[in-house]
């Protein structure tokens, strides 16, 4: 049964009561002679309008979350604001993407992330990102440590990404800037 089948039912009901009892100008109901047929006409091209509007409604509302989007260039998340995310587009589609989240002055957590963008999810997932912590010491020696493999997904929110990872406790929500 199709989630607005409910919907249509009441509003054959609905229908066919209307049909069978109009209301005069003053308030009084009066009955009036009505074949089945023409309720059951009357019902289901009410029917029909509503389920055409619950579908027009469901397709807008899934345009947030589906079909296509740019993932190439620089992006920013608005939630923590010290990530930033660099997208490039791949000859075959597919997405490398970097993403820097500054944990301090001298302390920067990296991922390193490959995969392609699936319009009909409206996601990029992965299960191979590489990520790394990068520290500098007071020579401005970098050390890189705690090397791992994570997954994830990016998720597409209107002209943003969610992005969770499994080596990130916080959400990150990354804006376009380029």
């Amino acid at each position: 049964m199709r989630k607005y089948d409910v919907r249509k039912i009441a509003v054959m009901t609905c229908a066919a009561v209307l049909a069978a009892f109009s209301l005069t100008a003053c308030g009084s109901r009066k009955t009036e002679e009505v074949t089945p047929e023409e309720v059951i006409e009357q019902a289901e091209s009410a029917g029909s309008a509503i389920a055409a509007e619950a579908e027009k409604i469901e397709t807008e509302a899934l345009q947030d979350f589906v079909g296509e989007m740019d993932l190439e260039g620089s992006w920013s998340d608005e939630v923590s604001q010290r990530a930033s995310m660099y997208a490039v587009k791949n000859e075959d589609g597919s997405y490398d993407i970097f993403v820097h989240w500054g944990g301090g002055a001298k302390e920067t957590a990296i991922w390193e992330i490959h995969g392609t963008y699936d319009e009909t999810s409206g996601m990029l997932s992965y299960e191979d990102g590489a990520y790394s912590i990068h520290t500098w010491d007071e020579d401005n020696t970098e050390t890189v440590h705690d090397e791992e493999t994570t997954k994830g997904a990016f998720m597409k929110e209107g002209d943003k990404l969610r992005w969770q990872d499994s080596k990130n406790s916080e959400d990150g929500l990354f804006v376009k800037v380029e």
